[in-house]
């Protein structure tokens, strides 16, 4: 059986090694130690992270978009 393609390649959460700034609002900072989501963009190849709290509507548009997607193909999406 093939493999089945990711398509979420540039999406990740990891756990931070040293503190950072919130990609979406700098004065949030990210602990180090702290879990947080990290996207790659295609253009520059730079890695973006985001706290928990700026992650959460962008994973809640995600989450609509894939039940869309699923929609329109007529499947049903997998239970969480």
């Amino acid at each position: 059986m093939p493999k089945v393609r990711d398509i979420l390649v540039h999406v990740k959460i990891e756990q931070a090694q040293r503190q950072r700034k919130c990609r979406r609002n700098t004065s949030l900072l990210i602990a180090k130690g702290e879990w947080c989501l990290v996207v790659r963009t295609n253009a520059t190849n730079d890695d973006y992270s985001y706290s928990r709290d700026a992650a959460k509507p962008m994973l809640d548009a995600a989450w609509t978009k894939l039940n869309t997607l699923y929609q329109g193909l007529g499947l049903i999406p997998p239970s969480s």
